[in-house]
């Protein structure tokens, strides 16, 4: 797994907490990410960074300010009781369990809000419950409807009986029957040998 990232206590916490996990590889800037990758090699998952900075001075006043921004915004979800109204999240748990928690359909959380207002347990509950995100008014409607379309054609997909998934589930439950059969002959010499026939 790659991560490029220019500041080094991100790419440092990130290896401190998957590193045990995962084979971590952290590149500062996107110039050394694309040397890598042009050596040929290539990660299981790349994870990006998405603002860069040149000055690190700047880098630092960036973060410092959204930091705060975001302690602030923090303060805000409690003034607004968000935790309490994110009834959303009881609603796609409710629609996993109607469908034994495997629904033929995707299901988004779908918010304006949600990434400012929501606390940690929240976006844990949501990723949980394999809820895929989706951010109202930041696409545009083309880019939004083939989103959906594309996630909507992966579950059908899923679901589709080829033949190929036909033969695996026909050749599972021979394999099953074949078994069972066999079984329930040898329990059946054994009485029919106990009953003396």
């Amino acid at each position: 797994m790659w991560l490029v990232d220019d500041r080094k206590e991100n790419r440092d916490r990130f290896v401190e907490r998957h590193g045990s996990e995962f084979d971590v590889r952290t590149f500062a800037s996107p110039d050394s990410l694309i040397s890598a990758i042009a050596k040929d090699r290539r990660p299981d998952a790349l994870l990006c960074d998405i603002f860069f900075y040149s000055d690190p001075t700047q880098r630092e006043e960036v973060e410092e300010r959204v930091a705060k921004e975001a302690k602030r915004i923090e303060s805000l979800a409690g003034e607004l009781h968000a935790d309490k109204a994110a009834d959303g999240i009881g609603l796609i748990q409710r629609v996993r369990q109607r469908f034994d928690n495997d629904p033929p359909f995707p299901i988004y959380a779908y918010t304006s809000k949600g990434p400012y207002l929501l606390h940690s347990e929240s976006f844990d509950r949501l990723e949980e419950l394999d809820a895929r995100w989706l951010f109202k008014n930041k696409y545009s409607t083309q880019i939004e409807r083939h989103r959906i379309s594309e996630d909507i054609k992966q579950f059908q997909k899923r679901d589709q009986w080829t033949p190929r998934r036909m033969w695996s589930v026909a050749w599972r439950a021979g394999f099953v029957t074949a078994i069972l059969g066999a079984l329930l002959s040898v329990l059946f010499d054994r009485l029919a040998k106990l009953a003396g026939i």
